[in-house]
């Protein structure tokens, strides 16, 4: 046990190294374009009234007919903030990918190595799994690093006569992305580990499968992709199929999705289990 447990440290540490210089990339390139929008967005929007105001000699109250109060909401709802955002999740999607498939690029393919080594094949396994976890919750708490700082900058920046008064929770609430990124309700929260944790188990699993079988594997491993969302999707539509939308309370299908997001999972460790033991030779 503790030898495996050391194996998979050093794995872990191993594979950290390897992301540490995109996943570096990604922090600052969040931090810059979110600081950008930070400043940029309130600005244009003072600029805006500014020479309004100017152009047709308005009052204050009539800037505020036309262009409204600026809240902490506008700037969360820009592209300098929004895009970072889907730059690291698109970054991760394909980190998820290439952190198998770069193991059997070149013509000393290093995967071999990985697999001759004298520690369990999944062990290697959940290494890539906890690097690619560390990378997300690493993109996330910069994240939210970057909204505690960017508050007191927008609220710099707008004037009160244009500010809206929304608190930095209130904003975060108000904005669906960051309510999906920062959920407060513990079983909400539950449910979007679980669905994360579950879509990576599974994607690893279909990159498995495509190692396993070559081309014939492609179509295996969308069809396992198409199962396992069907399997955990079929709660959602069962209430229209049914024609009965009062079948399950919320509190009921979140249960429901968790038991069924831990059973793929758990299937899908099997499958890779199996395939990695069985099917990937060195």
């Amino acid at each position: 046990m503790k030898k495996s447990l050391n194996a998979l440290l050093k794995l872990t540490s191993f594979e950290l190294d390897r992301l540490s210089k995109f996943l570096f990339t990604l922090m600052g390139l969040t931090l810059v374009i979110n600081l950008a929008g930070y400043i940029y967005t309130p600005m244009r929007h003072m600029n805006k009234i500014n020479q309004f105001m100017t152009e047709n000699s308005a009052t204050a109250e009539e800037a505020l007919q036309t262009f409204g109060r600026f809240s902490f909401y506008n700037a969360l709802n820009s592209f300098w903030i929004v895009g970072p955002i889907v730059i690291g999740i698109t970054g991760m999607l394909f980190y998820s990918v290439f952190i198998w498939y770069r193991e059997w690029f070149g013509k000393n393919t290093f995967a071999y190595r990985l697999l001759m080594l004298p520690v369990s094949r999944m062990t290697l396994f959940f290494s890539k799994f906890i690097v690619i976890f560390i990378g997300i919750f690493t993109l996330i708490s910069i994240q939210m690093v970057s909204l505690f700082v960017g508050y007191p900058i927008v609220s710099a920046i707008i004037s009160d006569t244009y500010a809206s008064g929304l608190s930095l929770m209130e904003a975060i609430h108000a904005h669906p992305l960051f309510l999906f990124l920062f959920p407060l309700q513990p079983s909400y929260f539950m449910v979007i580990i679980t669905a994360g944790a579950v879509m990576l188990l599974v994607l690893f699993t279909i990159i498995l499968i495509e190692r396993s079988f070559s081309v014939r594997g492609i179509f295996i491993g969308i069809g396992y992709a198409a199962l396992s969302l069907a399997i955990v999707l079929f709660p959602l539509f069962l209430p229209n199929l049914l024609k009965n939308n009062y079948l399950f309370y919320s509190s009921e299908l979140l249960i429901i999705e968790l038991i069924l997001m831990t059973v793929v999972g758990i299937c899908s460790l099997f499958v890779s289990r199996y395939l990695i033991n069985n099917k990937i030779t060195v």
